[in-house]
């Protein structure tokens, strides 16, 4: 999924952003410190992400303390290192150098969350260095995520409805791709995110999706157009229905209006929520087939163009489902 994003986009951003906001501390400060870094930024999900990191690599060099001559897992041992844990943990103080790939990573991650969270958690599901998920830490990760943090939460339910502990990739893989087909809530204002981190560095979307490719970029994989019933006729209704109001006079509605109002773009127009349901519903739950269809799409002259690859690339759609009808629409649009 993340080839689908502009990789190097987010990654020269990210790398802007943390400058600005590690001088504003470091040129003041040799360390930061726990509370400083939960005040760092106004996003408050970076924050916390650092904190989440910060803690995983000292948990990992805690575990190096661990000698073949002593007996760690002793009651008095183990309360004592806890202890121990509990009162360093209050007193966090990190050098730049060393934070730096904290935020980083932290602003990376952010940015997923907010502009793309399905590959933000098949990120965290198939993380390089574990096989299985485990339940426990799941929850414990939810503690951490504060935005779209509902996703995370269904994904939850569904592993605690099946009475797993832990759960392999591959299942936690297909269990959330049923939480993004039925979820309803809607998620995060990716607008107000806009606004928010470019009062720091200005963010577009360009910048996490790239612009779109030409029309010639994209090939066509299938030639032969369906027998039966296809989308194309679909558009030639519509057009039929434009072309007849030269001869029948009619005075729109506020409604009808809004609803025939051209936009310039179906990439920039289309919600966080309506991609989801795109995605899975229409494109097969792969968003490299949709980023590809939406390109082509935008560049096409015309409804009939726009229809016959449709009809073309997708001859199973129902074009009585909802979701087909929603995305006519928007084409109706992009292409009045």
């Amino acid at each position: 999924m993340e080839n689908n994003l502009n990789s190097k986009g987010i990654e020269d951003y990210c790398n802007r952003f943390c400058e600005v906001i590690a001088s504003q501390h470091f040129n003041n400060n040799e360390t930061i410190s726990g509370k400083e870094i939960l005040e760092l930024q106004e996003i408050r999900q970076i924050n916390l992400f650092v904190i989440k990191y910060l803690l995983s690599e000292w948990t990992k060099e805690v575990t190096k303390l661990k000698s073949p001559y002593f007996n760690y897992n002793a009651p008095e041992a183990k309360a004592a290192l806890k202890e121990f844990m509990n009162i360093l943990s209050r007193h966090i103080s990190v050098t730049k150098e060393h934070f730096m790939p904290l935020l980083k990573q932290a602003t990376r991650d952010t940015l997923l969350l907010v502009f793309s969270p399905y590959d933000y958690y098949m990120h965290l599901i198939h993380a390089p260095e574990t096989q299985e998920l485990s339940l426990k830490e799941l929850k414990r990760m939810s503690k951490y995520v504060k935005i779209n943090n509902n996703l995370l939460q269904a994904l939850i339910g569904k592993i605690e409805e099946q009475g797993h502990q832990r759960i392999s990739e591959e299942k936690a893989g297909k269990l959330l791709n049923e939480v993004f087909h039925n979820i309803q809530e809607s998620p995060a204002d990716t607008d107000e995110y806009l606004e928010v981190f470019s009062r720091v560095l200005p963010l577009t979307e360009a910048i996490i999706y790239g612009e779109p490719s030409k029309t010639n970029d994209i090939v066509s994989t299938k030639q032969q157009p369906p027998e039966e019933k296809s989308i194309n006729e679909f558009v030639e209704n519509t057009v039929s229905t434009i072309n007849d109001k030269h001869s029948i006079e009619h005075k729109p509605t506020i409604a009808e209006s809004h609803r025939k109002q051209k936009i310039e773009s179906l990439r920039k127009h289309i919600s966080i929520n309506q991609r989801f349901m795109f995605i899975n519903t229409l494109f097969y739950g792969d968003e490299e087939i949709y980023n590809r269809a939406i390109d082509y799409l935008d560049n096409c002259e015309d409804q009939r163009s726009a229809s016959l690859y449709l009809t073309s690339e997708y001859p199973e759609w129902d074009n009585e489902s909802e979701e087909v009808g929603e995305f006519m629409e928007l084409i109706e649009k992009r292409l009045p």
